[in-house]
């Protein structure tokens, strides 16, 4: 038996390059190693999309990854694919539903044991856009337009906090959207500030978008911000920045649906996902059940707080 396949997708510039590869390359000396550095968009969808069979190990950010996911999808989610992330962004959202950790020699030593469980995965369609994967969370409205104030120079000084000093910024202009929101086929009218479609539950840099997100339940979560004064930004952004769980309070609307078709009249909505728009209007959402096989790290629970298998 020869050494096991597996091909590293290595984003340099992701978190200031916390991958060194020729290290990289000594830690994972255990396989057979395929190595693709990432230049620019759509490398790392490429990459993914080529490969067949064997471990896909990305070392990148969350847009990397979502890259790489949507290269997967083009491609039919090959069955002899199994994804492992090595986490090296600023937010590192998807690794913390997965609980991989941050720390570079502890996300290898999560890829070297192996825990594989096979996730569901996001589709979303629209007339823009066309057809998009995404293994995360996708943000319309004002979570989006953070995400779009959440870049350079404001991540660099406030880190962890960019996401919520973005939220003031944002928030201060923002207008409230009419929506006709159909889960399942069935129609319900909501006023929106933000909408949130997840498979998965953070997104921004650790802000909790779906606190409820089981990625095994052959389901997507849409949690909806109904209003939003500053008296509710200062209430919420606290308690999804802390990890609560906010989808009960006053003003907030959470549902699950295999299908989830959002639109605006006039329409003015912009799904992203991990800083890449992924839909506009009308967007589409439907679940892929069981697409992908992704390592995960010892303390994953499909469901949140520890409530599951």
């Amino acid at each position: 038996m020869g050494r096991p396949k597996a091909r590293v997708i290595c984003n340099p510039t992701s978190g200031g390059g916390a991958y060194d590869p020729d290290e990289l390359r000594a830690e994972l000396d255990g396989y057979e190693l395929d190595w693709v550095q990432t230049g620019g968009p759509g490398d790392a969808s490429e990459a993914a999309g080529e490969w067949r069979e064997g471990l896909l190990i990305v070392a990148g950010g969350d847009g990397t990854i979502n890259d790489a996911v949507n290269g997967l999808g083009k491609a039919g989610f090959p069955e002899g694919v199994t994804l492992g992330i090595l986490p090296a962004g600023t937010g590192n959202d998807l690794a913390a539903t997965l609980c991989i950790p941050n720390d570079p020699d502890e996300a290898e030593d999560v890829i070297r044991q192996g825990r594989v469980r096979t996730l569901d995965v996001a589709r979303v369609r629209s007339d823009g856009i066309g057809e998009r994967f995404f293994i995360n969370v996708a943000t319309g409205g004002l979570g989006a337009e953070i995400s779009d104030a959440n870049e350079g120079e404001l991540k660099e000084r406030w880190g962890k906090l960019s996401y919520l000093r973005a939220s003031f910024e944002v928030a201060k202009d923002f207008d409230v959207k009419e929506l006709d929101l159909y889960l399942d086929g069935e129609l319900r009218k909501v006023r929106a500030v933000n909408v949130v479609v997840a498979n998965c539950r953070f997104a921004g840099g650790g802000w909790l978008a779906a606190p409820k997100a089981n990625p095994e339940d052959g389901l997507l979560d849409v949690v909806i911000i109904e209003k939003l004064g500053l008296a509710d930004l200062l209430q919420l952004a606290p308690a999804s920045m802390a990890r609560s769980d906010y989808a009960g309070k006053e003003g907030v609307f959470s549902a699950r649906a295999r299908e989830i078709r959002v639109e605006t009249e006039p329409p003015g909505l912009e799904f992203t996902v991990d800083g890449e728009v992924v839909g506009d209007e009308p967007a589409r959402f439907s679940v892929v059940p069981r697409a992908l096989k992704v390592i995960v790290g010892p303390d994953y629970d499909p469901e949140p707080q520890g409530t599951g298998s």
